[in-house]
């Protein structure tokens, strides 16, 4: 009988669930979205319920569809969206909606941390800059703005750590989701005193942290009526989704990257030893596989851009793309890949809602330049594929600058779909890129390390080998590096010659 684990990916809109065999192969898989709330615009909250509902919701669906005996699931594991905290309860309980990462309510907390405790001392113990992005911030807001919460939580989880405590009732969080909080010492591989102190956090608000991979408990009786799965089935500790994502492509050693296209781009570097950044462009995290760190160039507007094309210029595209019945962004990729490479002088900044690494601008703007009257929207659909790449390049040469090898990059999200846009980044990063069988890569991860829990496999990285499966690469032709380079040159200096424009202010 095939043995099976179960992956619950959570991520930021919704959770599949997916069982795989230790071939890698997927037996069944299902998925369901959970609701946003905003209290204010720029709030974001999460029902923590909600995330426990729909996991128990695909996994019944998943098991059913595909009458997948629970008597194989020999494992489960749990990847997710970072930085998103909520506090339970000594009972479990969570006392309030959970704040989500992409929430912006705590500049005033990081002002105050900037100011007492300071960007320097975070960064050389973190590893992360500040940022309302990370979970410390949130934890501060609660402590500041419902006092009453701050007192009575038992524990602050992540949505890792609550649906493995959902699953399990152990609490505990992983090294990589817990070095997204900006309370972990990168280094020491455990909360920071320093950092808990300064902020006023108590470290017995926070889980235990444990390695990802680690099977930390069984499923209940409990939970085994509301999933369908076997009580007692092991539960194994996983990991953020991004570093999940880049053990999921099989980066596993130095010299391989992982790049997640979709509403922006994650570009992880597997490293041996912390990497830290004089001038605060990337960041460095634990990553799932033991021993190692990840560091990341996170980018806001790159998939985002070609959305907002197609939605706000492409009417004909979607209507050609309606009636051959296939996704609009085929049609506008095929456009593009008319268009020879540099896109004929045009230039486009990917920069909608500001710069992310390694620029860090807030006030950065979306820019097409060079635009002339013989141009048409083709032009300005590669001008955004070749836009996102030479962004993609800003952080690798920086990754470079630290020392960090890179020999490919693995590539996921849905703009790995596309082989034109792909075949662009290999010619623009002068490097071959990688794609997977297995789109969804996040939970393939996931998948890795719940096997390495139960022991199918000694170590992450054989179980990446034999379960990773990947298409021919594509690399770089060479009629196309010198246009490239030059373009690239051009796409510098045009950020330089406006990145002081306040573009955003009236």
């Amino acid at each position: 009988m095939t043995e099976a684990v179960l992956a619950i990916d959570a991520g930021t809109t919704g959770v599949r669930s997916m069982f795989f065999d230790k071939s890698g192969n997927v037996l069944g898989r299902a998925y369901a979205e959970y609701e946003s709330y905003f209290p204010s615009p720029s709030w974001v909250e999460q029902d923590a319920e909600s995330w426990w509902v729909r996991s128990c919701e695909t996994i019944q669906r998943a098991l059913s569809e595909t009458g997948l005996d629970p008597e194989r699931v020999i494992g489960v594991s749990v990847t997710n969206q970072r930085e998103t905290i909520v506090p339970i309860g000594e009972n479990g309980t969570p006392l309030r909606k959970a704040i989500v990462w992409q929430d912006r309510r705590t500049v005033p907390q990081c002002d105050w941390i900037e100011k007492e405790v300071t960007q320097d001392v975070v960064y050389s113990v973190t590893g992360l800059t500040v940022d309302p992005y990370f979970s410390a911030p949130k934890i501060l807001w609660i402590k500041q703005n419902q006092e009453s919460i701050f007192r009575n939580t038992h524990k602050f989880l992540l949505v890792h750590d609550y649906l493995i405590y959902r699953l399990s009732d152990e609490i505990v969080t992983d090294f990589s989701n817990a070095s997204r909080t900006m309370l972990f010492d990168v280094r020491q591989a455990n909360w920071s005193d320093r950092i808990t102190e300064g902020f006023g956090i108590p470290r017995e608000k926070l889980p235990e942290v444990v390695e990802s991979g680690t099977k930390i408990g069984e499923l209940t009786a409990r939970a085994s009526k509301e999933t369908g799965l076997k009580e007692g089935t092991p539960v194994v500790s996983g990991g953020g989704d991004q570093q999940c994502a880049a053990l999921g492509v099989g980066v596993v050693k130095e010299g391989r990257l992982k790049s997640t296209t979709g509403t922006g781009t994650f570009v992880l570097a597997h490293s041996r030893t912390v990497r830290l950044d004089p001038g605060l462009r990337v960041l460095c995290s634990r990553h799932v596989v033991p021993d190692s760190f990840v560091v990341e160039a996170s980018m806001f507007t790159t998939g985002s851009a070609l959305k907002w094309f197609r939605d706000n210029l492409g009417t004909e595209e979607r209507i050609i793309a309606d009636d051959r019945g296939v996704d609009p962004y085929e049609i506008l990729t095929e456009e593009a890949e008319g268009i020879p490479a540099g896109a004929e002088g045009v230039i486009h900044i990917p920069h909608f809602v500001g710069a992310g690494a390694p620029n860090w601008n807030p006030h950065s703007r979306g820019i097409f330049a060079g635009l002339a009257l013989g141009h048409t929207r083709a032009h300005i659909v590669r001008a955004i594929l070749e836009g996102v790449s030479y962004e993609i390049r800003t952080n690798v040469e920086v990754m470079r600058e630290l020392g960090i090898p890179s020999q490919e990059v693995r590539v996921t999200g849905g703009a790995a779909r596309s082989k034109t846009w792909m075949q662009i980044q290999a010619n623009i990063l002068r490097m071959p890129v990688i794609r997977t069988q297995m789109e969804v890569a996040t939970a393939v991860g996931a998948a890795i390390l719940a096997f390495r829990g139960v022991g199918v496999f000694k170590s992450v990285a054989r179980a990446a080998e034999e379960m990773v499966k990947t298409l021919p690469p594509l690399k770089p032709t060479k009629e196309t590096l010198d246009v490239y380079q030059r373009g690239y040159k051009k796409f510098k200096e045009l950020y330089s010659a406006i990145s002081d424009l306040r573009l955003d202010e009236d």
